[in-house]
């Protein structure tokens, strides 16, 4: 064990990045009107970005009522409870964290590894597990052995390799986006995650993944590219979930909560720097002229139109097809083959309910791809109890059944089922598998999440392409559509822009 944590953290090492630089592009000039489209963590974050070097004349147009996007708390019994962001891990120590402490609202928390439900019913016998006799469980049949030690020792071996071979192809990478690879990376990466897990002889790490990768709502190994798996399972992430096997995952390596929640940090820099928000916009249309962009924009009944001079897109590319009156042909071959799914958050309070730590995952329902079914369950109440990262604060935390619960649950879905449908099944989960009573759901929200390419498009190396046509009839397009469906792969694409921007009119 001591020889594999010097080499996990020898491997932190950076070494030359590999592939094809990203061409400087066009941007905005600082004397220009930018509209920035979407006031989620995308979009909050380029504009104060863009304010810190010196633009002035920015607006922000935003569909709702309020900022943060899938950055949505609700502060309940005292404590902000998550409907959307929820999780920070070791790179966030490169981007938001930093961020969040500038604006008064990064106080983190450690949290202790999930649980895993094996079975969606309690009563089953050795359906409760911790995650080493899960993970361990799954790798015993690639080595034919019952030794937890050899199992692990195994992991970690393999955890070694996926580490080496992410840095062999891509380097270490400013940012989330590895630069453009040449063509036999591309061609080693080709086809589904899993499918490259088992060409490289790595299905050891299949259920550290399926936690990392599907719990989160990034895709089932099986069906996800494996660019976006390497993408989000990077080197450093990868190292902390090594590192949390072997339960030595000190700071900043290893997985945390905020304590008041991700949605107050975008609350604080709209705050902090006054920024122009236009609030419960309907954009009608957006038409690209030769030096400027005219918007049209519901009002009441009539259409008032507005102008920029340059334009950043945040929301789905699918919303921009849609509101484009003169999409390039290259546009749009980029940006149909993009297909989210559906990530339902509900907030929920019960009683009785058999408990399985903080936070656990159902893996029945990962494993069989359930429509609707429960996939997760997260209690900030737990995560912010001083002991919960000690067996006994565990144990007593599992022992206080009849006391109420209030936990964050995720459910996954292809398709996106009513609300009805969603708190049905959500309930019988509970009541007929984990005998909980007293259930009652206060909030639920859907959200298309995770819009993707499938594997043959990112084959085609689709996030490069998009890069090439950035700030083309004054036009740039961020947010998780052409990056990754996290606050890191948002962030550190809003940077990647920025630094290639022509500094000419600097």
């Amino acid at each position: 064990t001591e020889q594999a944590i010097k080499t996990l953290m020898s491997l932190l090492q950076p070494k030359e990045a590999r592939g094809d630089p990203f061409p400087t592009i066009p941007g905005p000039a600082q004397y220009e009107q930018v509209c920035i489209v979407g006031a989620g963590p995308a979009g909050i974050h380029m504009a104060q970005s863009l304010k810190k070097i010196g633009f002035t004349n920015i607006t922000i147009y935003e569909k709702t009522n309020r900022v943060g996007g899938k950055s949505y708390d609700i502060k309940y019994r005292g404590i902000e409870h998550p409907q959307g962001t929820i999780f920070a891990e070791a790179n966030y120590f490169d981007n938001l964290i930093p961020l969040a402490l500038e604006y008064g609202a990064g106080d983190y928390v450690k949290i202790p590894s999930y649980n895993v439900w094996r079975t969606n019913s309690a009563q089953d016998e050795n359906s409760k597990l911790m995650l080493s006799q899960f993970i361990l469980g799954r790798v015993a049949p690639l080595t034919n052995s019952t030794n937890p030690k050899a199992n692990l020792g195994f992991l970690l071996k393999t955890a070694i390799h996926y580490v080496k071979l992410h840095k062999q192809m891509f380097g270490d990478y400013e940012g989330d986006l590895m630069l453009r690879p040449d063509e036999d990376v591309m061609f080693r990466i080709r086809g589904t995650f899993l499918e490259y897990l088992k060409r490289e002889n790595m299905l050891a790490l299949v259920p550290v993944f399926k936690l990392s990768n599907e719990l989160q709502g990034y895709g089932h190994l099986d069906e996800v590219s494996a660019l976006y798996g390497l993408i989000w399972n990077n080197p450093k992430f990868v190292i902390t979930l090594a590192l949390r096997a072997l339960k030595q995952d000190n700071d900043p390596l290893s997985v945390y909560v905020l304590r008041d929640g991700f949605e107050k940090i975008w609350k604080n820099i709209v705050q902090k720097e006054n920024l122009d928000i236009r609030f419960n916009t309907d954009i009608y249309s957006i038409t690209r002229l030769q030096n400027r962009v005219a918007l049209k924009i519901w009002k009441g009944s009539y259409l008032k139109p507005e102008h920029c001079d340059f334009m950043i897109w945040t929301p789905p590319m699918s919303d921009l097809l849609r509101t484009l009156t003169d999409t390039r042909h290259e546009e749009y071959n980029l940006f149909k083959g993009l297909k989210p799914e559906f990530l339902t958050a509900s907030l929920v309070d019960m009683r009785n309910s058999v408990r399985n730590g903080p936070y656990s995952a159902f893996m029945y329902n990962l494993d069989r791809k359930v429509e609707g079914g429960v996939t997760g369950e997260a209690s900030m109440m737990g995560f912010l109890t001083p002991d919960i990262g000690t067996p006994e604060g565990i144990a007593e935390y599992n022992g206080n059944q009849s006391q109420l619960l209030t936990i964050s649950v995720l459910q996954l879905g292809k398709e996106c089922q009513d609300e009805k449908t969603l708190n049905q099944i959500l309930q019988d989960h509970y009541t007929k598998g984990f005998n909980a009573t007293d259930l009652e759901i206060l909030n639920t929200i859907t959200w298309p999440y995770f819009p993707r390419w499938s594997p043959e498009e990112t084959g085609q190396a689709r996030h490069w392409q998009v890069f090439n046509m950035q700030g083309k009839q004054k036009v740039w397009y961020a947010g998780s559509s052409v990056s990754f469906e996290s606050i890191r792969g948002v962030m550190e694409y809003n940077n990647l822009l920025l630094r290639k921007m022509n500094k000419i009119n600097h």
